[in-house]
């Protein structure tokens, strides 16, 4: 205590070296605890709206696919088939880390019957699935959304606008009127002669069986969160997604072919052409109730279960507090004691670009904080240094009266500790404070996709939390203690003769 007594009065004595020193601490440990707040926001907005509202922690593809960016990739070809999506969802089922999947399907598509060549990413899924296993993320800006069993298009509301500035025409729900209120600068201007469509007619691309269709767009929609990040981004019905494609689809696997249509494919020539009659004598069925018959008997029976066709990914959701890279380890080693041909990627390497920027954008903040960390070390220390030599005669003096080298170490260390403590638990406070103002304030990313990310969402929410309190004291504790330590050094070389030449 008799130590901390003597760091007060000697912190007094000194108030402009202090304050100027105090100013330092403060301002550090505010900018970094902002610096920490707006990286763990970026992570916490990551995580909620890309890898639980898109993409799930881990994906599943088949292990033909050579490169790990499956998903984001406009141009790219579709995936390859999934196989065995049976036992593969029998096995995730069995998994205690596991909290839900979802198989999808994913790949570009042409739109056709413009004046140049466009591109959406589409997503083919089971809609109310997507929507249950990824908490909602979609919602309908005009018309209604999809419906398992529905077939149609949803496009993304600023895709829309981009399609327009490109082709012209501007897309609304299939039976909806035009909305005013929702139209761009540009498609207001072209009121009222505003070419308008409510289909699109898409082509597969990449795929040698692809084929084209015209779909309905059931609905325009919008992301909750990262809409900017996703304008390309289309959503089709699984199955018109197999039809473009060329795969096999659900509504193949359940049609079946009326006994009569059965036992005539069967039959031979002789069976066929053996009577000179066509109809039996005494029939008095005509060729027009025969066709009427055959047509209601050929139509496809029994429920449609959709998981019987083609996927070529899975998306994976972990339990909350589940290790990422664990869980991509033991989801590999499941694989493959099970004899699935399935490749697991983490969310990271299957995002590509996306994760990358998101990645880059974190460590440009963490670099920023570091150097921050190590110029306020340099001026702090800098600053401690000429004050000892500016106290030569007083520690002189002291050591003259009998004062030992450990006793001026654990003076001058009480006096920068307390500094610390006080100024710079200052700034952690009023770092927290700003904080915690600024989430409620809604500022937007606007129309950048940079600052998306950097966001981790449309709105900035800088966030602490427990953790990031604790980086930050901890932070400001490894600068306080690097700082001192070479004026430290300083002061203990002082000696007696030292104050007396100063004298």
């Amino acid at each position: 205590m008799l130590v901390f007594k003597i760091a007060w009065r000697n912190i007094l004595r000194h108030k402009g070296k202090s304050i100027i020193i105090g100013s330092i601490l403060f301002l550090g440990a505010l900018i970094m605890t902002l610096g920490n707040a707006t990286a763990i926001g970026m992570q916490k907005g990551v995580e909620e709206n890309i890898v639980r509202g898109f993409t799930g922690h881990l994906v599943l593809v088949s292990d033909q696919e050579t490169k790990d960016n499956v998903l984001f990739t406009p141009m790219a070809k579709p995936l390859k088939i999934l196989r065995d999506y049976e036992k593969l969802s029998a096995v995730l089922q069995q998994q205690d880390y596991v909290k839900d999947f979802i198989p999808m399907t994913r790949g570009g598509v042409a739109i056709l019957g413009g004046s140049g060549m466009n591109f959406l990413l589409t997503f083919g899924c089971n809609f109310d699935d997507f929507q249950r296993v990824f908490g909602s993320p979609i919602v309908a800006v005009e018309g209604e959304l999809l419906r398992n069993g529905d077939r149609g298009l949803l496009i993304n509301d600023k895709g829309r606008k981009n399609l327009h500035k490109m082709e012209g025409y501007w897309l609304i729900p299939a039976g909806q009127e035009l909305v005013r209120d929702n139209l761009s600068q540009e498609a207001k201007s072209e009121l009222p002669g505003l070419p308008v469509k409510s289909s699109l007619a898409v082509e597969g691309f990449g795929e040698p069986n692809s084929t084209n269709m015209t779909l309905p767009v059931k609905a325009i929609m919008r992301f909750k969160s990262l809409n900017n990040l996703m304008q390309q981004l289309a959503i089709m019905d699984i199955e018109s997604f197999r039809q473009v494609f060329g795969y096999y689809t659900a509504a193949d696997v359940v049609e079946e072919l009326p006994p009569e249509q059965e036992r005539l494919l069967a039959a031979g020539e002789e069976d066929l052409f053996g009577s000179a009659d066509i109809f039996a004598s005494g029939s008095s069925s005509t060729v027009a109730e025969l066709e009427k018959t055959i047509r209601r008997k050929a139509q496809a029976v029994g429920k449609i279960n959709y998981d019987n066709a083609a996927y070529n990914y899975v998306s994976v959701l972990l339990h909350p507090g589940e290790d990422l890279a664990g869980a991509v380890e033991r989801t590999r080693k499941l694989m493959k004691d099970n004899g699935l041909p399935v490749k697991v990627l983490s969310w990271k390497q299957a995002s590509g670009q996306v994760a990358q920027i998101s990645d880059i954008l974190r460590i440009i903040i963490n670099v920023f904080v570091i150097l921050l960390f190590f110029v306020a070390i340099i001026i702090i220390m800098n600053t401690l240094s000429m004050t000892a030599l500016e106290r030569t005669e007083e520690f002189g003096m002291m050591r003259a009266v009998g004062a030992r080298k450990g006793f001026i170490t654990r003076m001058f260390l009480a006096e920068t500790l307390s500094l610390s403590a006080l100024f710079g638990g200052a700034g952690l406070l009023v770092g927290a404070l700003v904080a915690w103002i600024i989430q409620p304030l809604g500022i937007t990313a606007g129309e950048s996709e940079i600052l998306e990310l950097l966001f981790g969402g449309e709105v900035f929410r800088p966030t602490l939390g427990f953790g990031g309190v604790a980086l930050g004291v901890v932070s400001l504790g490894v600068v306080t203690v690097l700082a001192v330590l070479y004026p430290l050094v300083v002061a203990r070389r002082i000696t007696p003769l030292d104050a007396i030449n100063r004298h």
